[in-house]
């Protein structure tokens, strides 16, 4: 990400959004001598954004007509990125397909590194441009990712050594090749950290699907079973599944263990058929599978805090 100078102020209105290419920014905010230009490709660290006058250009939207991507090493960064907030933290990193709109809100103690570059460049390194963009566009609505230890340090590994080679100024064929390389392995890697993302994304649906399936199975058998069944194992039995398992599953996908939706059900009906039918509390134990009517109101107390008779008699 650019930021602007006192030399280069800008006037938007709010409702404007300004349309920025690599080249555009580069004109209005040229390099700092530390920061990296090669062939389309901009790549630059900032250690303290607090102290930058200047986030005036994306204070406002901006789309921004290249690829970028932006580490955080320390501090937080505060952006909206097509209409959704994110918060750009220590060891994430921030994609931004072509035509990202990006604004900034905020920034504490931030630390980061950036890279821009043009769609011609990645085609110029011989980078699969297809897979590039299917990949950036595959995260657009969840553009923040967090990094684990090894992905942060292969990060900070391939912008160590693009920044070391780079500012040799080699321009011998071999070291330009090897600059290329260098750009294609980054960019690879980058890739690949993309690409976990979304395998995980995908097996967590599959994950949730297969769940959603499980409850639903279980939901079918207790509404047929729960005045005769209100055993966990019967209705594990019933989906093939391992008593423990079933009351794992259905808490991590419902919040409920397997005995509380049984109990739920069964405290439900005791409920209708206490405010609603003629049996008596004695009929009513039997009818709902109760060795009496002494277990049924010890049960029935339990889950409502009240007898039978008392509930009944309730308005």
């Amino acid at each position: 990400m650019l930021y602007l100078s006192h030399k280069h102020p800008i006037k938007m209105n709010e409702k404007d959004i300004l349309s920025v290419s690599l080249a555009s920014l580069m004109k209005m905010y040229p390099p700092r001598p530390y920061d990296l230009y090669y062939e389309g490709c901009m790549l630059g660290h900032r250690d303290q954004l607090d102290g930058e006058t200047a986030l005036d250009l994306f204070r406002f939207p901006t789309r921004i007509n290249a690829f970028g991507v932006v580490f955080c090493s320390k501090g937080s960064v505060t952006t909206i990125s097509n209409l959704k907030h994110f918060v750009i933290r220590p060891r994430s990193m921030f994609v931004c397909p072509p035509g990202t709109i990006v604004q900034v809100e905020s920034e504490e103690n931030a630390a980061v590194h950036f890279i821009l570059c043009e769609e011609e460049f990645i085609q110029r390194m011989n980078i699969d441009l297809k897979q590039f963009l299917h990949l950036f566009m595959a995260v657009r609505e969840t553009p923040c990712l967090t990094l684990s230890d090894e992905e942060w340090d292969e990060v900070n590994h391939s912008l160590e050594e693009l920044f070391k080679e780079g500012r040799s100024q080699r321009k011998d064929p071999i070291s330009i090749e090897i600059m290329r390389q260098l750009f294609r392995t980054s960019a690879y890697r980058l890739c690949r950290i993309i690409n976990s993302r979304l395998t995980l994304q995908e097996e967590e649906a599959v994950s949730r699907d297969r769940k959603s399936a499980y409850f639903n199975a279980f939901i079918e058998e207790l509404s047929k079973n729960y005045m005769q069944e209100r055993s966990v194992g019967f209705y594990a039995e019933q989906l093939h599944l391992t008593p423990k398992y079933l009351t794992t599953l259905l808490r991590t996908t419902t919040g409920r263990t397997a005995t509380e939706w049984i109990d739920e059900y069964v405290v439900l009906e005791a409920k209708n058929l206490l405010k609603y039918s003629t049996m008596n509390i004695q009929e009513i134990a039997y009818y709902l599978n109760f060795p009496n009517q002494s277990f049924f109101g010890k049960y029935f107390k339990q889950h409502t805090g009240m007898t039978p008779s008392a509930y009944r008699s309730s308005k």
